[in-house]
């Protein structure tokens, strides 16, 4: 295991209101700043507004892609008891009271918070540095964009659900504000290297082409910025993570009557693939950090291996510096 990478120094905005220059997602032309008034349209003939308070930035070509994707995953995790919290219960997460009905999920995201908290945010931006500009990717309720923001920084959500509870229609219950953008990851909605950290947030799994994927956010992250990503699960064995997949949508037919299937993604990561990954991004280098969940947690493996199952997954935390 490596040590944590440390992020970059924040470099201060003239203006942190106006931090973010939104792109095109259809040409990647820059289209103005994320605050100023919609539509915005672009010299391609691609035009995008807000809806809601929340930038709709899926390319008209892009919608019907994920149509199917967005209803099983919507479905399925309302039926999962992701929905029906207040304003305030919102405002504290990932801290859930023991009887909700995914404390478990929540204080697993928890743990990871603090570990990356402590080891990648821990300290406090001065009034002269203003704070880090933070991509979160895979934002759903915006929890962590939230946490950041309370912490002083500048995030920009991006998901692709906009659901009112369970995706970005979400941070409505929030008291700050700060860009909220339905997108897709390999046509990320900003601009070239403005971001000191981009996060996968519990989402790089949900990629089709990890390749594509981290080079988008590489994109748009600054020379020197961090990449960061959480919970996503890895094995030493691609076996292992094709059982789990073929598990998981097995267990969603059987629970929900859909198999959350329409869209190819990944769903996991194996150590080969993170070394070739590096390769292939031209020798940018991950490093894995280990989250201590608690002795329970750490004798998982060996527990499996004398039940004789397949190897449960590891969430380590990765981080990548984009080279100067």
């Amino acid at each position: 295991m490596s040590p944590p990478s440390p992020l970059p120094s924040p470099q201060p905005p003239a203006n942190p209101a106006a931090t973010w220059v939104l792109a095109c997602t259809e040409c990647g032309m820059p289209i103005g700043p994320a605050q100023a008034q919609p539509p915005r349209t672009c010299s391609c003939g691609e035009s995008f507004t807000k809806v809601n308070g929340i930038w709709r930035m899926l390319a008209a070509s892009r919608v019907a892609r994920f149509e199917q994707f967005l209803d099983d995953y919507t479905a399925i995790r309302h039926a999962e008891g992701r929905a029906g919290m207040s304003a305030l219960e919102y405002r504290k997460l990932p801290a859930v009271e023991p009887d909700h009905a995914l404390a478990w999920q929540w204080d697993f995201h928890q743990v990871t918070w603090q570990h990356v908290r402590r080891h990648h945010f821990a300290k406090s931006p001065t009034d002269t540095e203003g704070g880090l500009r933070v991509v979160d990717i895979g934002a759903g309720v915006g929890w962590l964009s939230h946490q950041l923001h309370q912490l002083g920084h500048h995030p920009v959500s991006i998901d692709l659900s906009v659901d009112p509870d369970d995706g970005l229609g979400a941070t409505r219950h929030y008291p700050a504000t700060w860009p909220v953008i339905q997108a897709e990851f390999d046509r990320l909605p900003i601009s070239d290297n403005q971001a000191d950290v981009v996060i996968f947030n519990a989402s790089l799994h949900y990629s089709e082409d990890y390749r594509v994927t981290v080079r988008e956010a590489l994109r748009v992250l600054r020379p020197g910025g961090t990449l960061l990503v959480m919970e996503t699960p890895v094995y030493r064995r691609e076996w292992a993570g094709r059982e789990m997949v073929s598990e998981r949508h097995e267990r969603f037919e059987r629970d929900f009557g859909r198999r959350s299937d329409s869209i190819h993604s990944l769903e996991f990561l194996t150590d080969d693939q993170i070394a070739a990954l590096s390769l292939a991004l031209g020798g940018v280098r991950f490093r894995k950090s280990n989250v201590w969940r608690g002795w329970a947690w750490f004798w998982r493996p060996w527990k499996a291996r004398l039940q004789r199952k397949r190897p449960p997954a590891r969430f380590p935390v990765l981080t990548a510096r984009k080279p100067d």
